[in-house]
């Protein structure tokens, strides 16, 4: 008897799942029936239906135009349709392509903006479009040159140092634009807004671009492109600041002559440097040339060119330093030596040396006035060297003039002696 009442009951829920189904089923074709008999039609608005725009295979395109101002927006689309086809429809169920049929030419146009369904096998009405036209600029763009420099106005070097150079790589763009726009252009700026403070030399790399036109008055860089590259290194050269002292050397003295005694000025003492050798000393003394101190008569004046190491600037913007001498307080007179009071170096060895010249006449002897006004003959020596003599011969040799009891007087003019080397 249990057995039998089990089975009635599995029989019974079988019963109901059966007509559960059956009943859905009911439902979807009343559902149906009634979307066909009593709304066969709805009309439906769906938002922000995103618009297309490609100018493949237009006309436009083969003409060489281009859409200059137009930005990606949307539209809101009310639709009418089989409510079966429709109810579901959302965004992604539209097309929404702008029309480029009309452009031709360069110029403005207001573009319908046409949409139809996703899916060709649905009858879908359009009832409206907002908005409905959108407005396009269309011209021929060109390109154009342009050179690049550099604008970074809160990059210094540290103390001690000076930012010599500025370049950016590349040194040259290329901009795509329409043609009035691309012709305003006069110069384009790799802008370095960035602050800092360098002691080496340093890149630093920038996207900003800024253009100007021959008044210095910013361009509007939203209609230009710049095609070549997207990202600029600017590159800041750094050399190193010292001063050089400027020196002449007087040469062929007399051992005891005070060189310093000499009323020598130069029109550039010191100068200021610049150095791409980051490792050089803040101060050096630069040696320009030398005079021989015969040649020195306190009336003649010489020119020297600044001589500077490869790289090297003379920030004082002279190339030659020019010495005179100050002959105030100072005076000469003439004199004669006699060949007792030649003082002969160096004799080659091993050879006889006789001295021909019995006396060096008409002397003239520089020097400050209370000196020469107190000099006398026998007061000065004539001096010369023989060291580069090695084989017999007759020489002549120019003789150093000098006083023993003084040391800032010296001989000018050619003073020669001559002198007889023969074997021994």
């Amino acid at each position: 008897m249990e057995e039998i009442k089990e089975q009635k009951k599995a029989s019974k829920h079988g019963t109901d799942f059966g007509l559960r189904i059956l009943s859905v089923i009911i439902a979807i074709i009343i559902w149906f029936v009634l979307s066909i008999t009593q709304y066969p039609t709805i009309n439906k608005t769906i938002t922000n239906v995103p618009v297309v725009f490609s100018m493949d295979g237009t006309q436009a395109k083969e003409k060489g135009l281009s859409a200059l101002n137009y930005q990606d927006i949307s539209v809101d689309v009310e639709i009418k349709g089989m409510n079966y086809e429709i109810g579901g429809y959302t965004a992604a169920d539209l097309i929404a392509a702008v029309n480029l049929d009309g452009v031709t030419k360069e110029g403005t146009y207001d573009l319908d903006i046409e949409v139809s369904s996703a899916h060709s096998a649905d009858k879908v009405t359009v009832v409206s479009v907002k908005p409905d036209t959108v407005s396009v600029n269309f011209d021929r763009l060109t390109t154009k040159a342009v050179p690049l420099t550099a604008e970074a106005p809160l990059i210094s070097a540290e103390e001690g140092y000076i930012l010599k150079d500025t370049n950016v790589s590349p040194s040259e763009i290329t901009v795509e634009g329409i043609k009035n726009d691309l012709d305003s252009i006069s110069k384009a700026v790799a802008q370095i807004s960035k602050s800092k403070k360098i002691s080496e030399d340093t890149t630093i790399n920038t996207t900003d671009i800024i253009f100007y036109d021959d008044d210095d008055n910013i361009i509007d860089s939203s209609k230009l492109e710049i095609k070549d590259a997207k990202s600029f290194d600017v590159n800041f050269v750094v050399f190193k600041k010292k001063t050089a002292t400027l020196k002449v050397d007087i040469t062929n003295c007399p051992e005891n002559f005070d060189v310093s005694s000499l009323p020598m000025n130069l029109s550039e003492s010191k100068i200021s440097v610049v150095s791409p050798n980051l490792e050089d000393e803040d101060t050096e003394i630069l040696n320009v040339g030398t005079i021989d101190l015969s040649d020195i008569n306190l009336v003649k004046t010489y020119r020297f060119k600044i001589p500077l190491n490869a790289g090297e600037v003379n920030m004082n913007g002279e190339e030659e330093v020019k010495v005179s001498f100050d002959s105030t307080g100072y005076t000469y007179k003439e004199f004669s030596i006699p060949s007792s009071h030649f003082i002969v170096n160096n004799r080659p060895m091993g050879k006889k040396t006789e001295v021909e010249t019995k006396k060096l006449s008409n002397v003239r002897v520089y020097g400050p006035e209370e000196v020469i006004n107190s000099l006398k003959d026998e007061d000065l020596y004539a001096q010369i060297d023989l060291s580069d003599i090695i084989d017999s011969g007759s020489y002549s040799r120019q003789a150093i003039i000098y006083s023993k009891n003084y040391n800032n007087v010296w001989g000018y003019g050619n003073n020669e002696i001559q002198i007889v080397v023969s074997d021994s």
